[in-house]
């Protein structure tokens, strides 16, 4: 972070729940940005990526039902996934993750007029030291053929239905981006647990979506509040498993009980 320059950040889904848990971390992350210094299991990410890009690409006609089972099989060697462990100490099943990527498929051709992967920003608010836009990836926005209603889809990987505030907050997010392009809000958003074969639909109003946008505004006023200073961001929850910048969360809350 460069003395006098002012920083700039996207507030994407991900980062919003990190400052939910620990707004340390956040800054760690999104605004002095140092570097990792604590080993997580990558291999959840990896294979995760592995299937959205197939099936984005068969989605995009790139890929057809034979090509794509292909390019699964490539692109797992050449993450070497075969040697990655979870947090068993075990490489993953592919076989799991072939399966959820057949029953992705599926769910593409359940669905017609595929945007895939739209990336959505849009500047937000600032101050003299930060300035804040929001941004999110979609999945896949379509047409579902038996209904001819427009959806959101996300893909999951997770071998469990998240119940939390955070997923739902992932799609009032994307949402709230694509009525910010001008678009109608979707009929649903659906998060498709591929692995298990469930899905989680999510309806949002208008005025949900005008609630969210003042969550948006609280949320960036607190950072606006705090700025650059780290010593202003409370700590929260460090202790988690895919916290990649643990020892930095560690020195700075040491740091902060020795001056009192």
């Amino acid at each position: 972070m460069e003395f006098g320059k002012k920083i700039f950040l996207n507030l994407s889904p991900t980062s919003i729940n990190t400052f939910y848990q620990s707004p340390l971390l956040f800054h760690l992350r999104y605004i002095s940005k140092v570097p990792d210094d604590t080993p997580v299991p990558i291999c959840y990410g990896l294979s995760g990526n592995i299937v959205h890009d197939c099936l984005e690409k068969y989605a995009k006609g790139e890929l057809n039902r034979d090509t794509v089972f292909i390019h699964f099989a490539q692109q797992w060697a050449k993450q070497g996934l075969q040697e990655h462990t979870d947090i068993s100490g075990i490489p993953l099943d592919q076989t799991q993750y072939i399966m959820a990527l057949i029953k992705g498929l599926a769910v593409v051709d359940e669905h017609s007029s595929h945007i895939c992967e739209e990336t959505l920003s849009f500047p937000f608010t600032e101050s003299n030291e930060i300035k804040i836009g929001v941004k999110g990836i979609v999945d896949l926005q379509a047409i579902h053929k038996p209904t001819s209603k427009n959806v959101i889809i996300d893909y999951k990987t997770s071998n469990s239905v998240n119940q939390g505030k955070e997923f739902e907050r992932q799609a009032m997010f994307y949402n709230y981006l694509i009525r910010r392009k001008g678009k109608p809000i979707p009929h649903q958003t659906i998060f498709h647990y591929l692995k298990l074969g469930a899905d989680k639909v999510y309806s949002f109003s208008n005025e949900d979506i005008d609630s969210f946008e003042d969550e948006l505004t609280s949320v960036t006023r607190k950072i606006l509040n705090y700025g650059t200073d780290i010593a202003n961001y409370p700590a929260g929850e460090i202790d988690d498993l895919f916290n990649s910048k643990k020892k930095a969360c560690i020195r700075e809350i040491m740091r902060r009980k020795e001056i009192g």
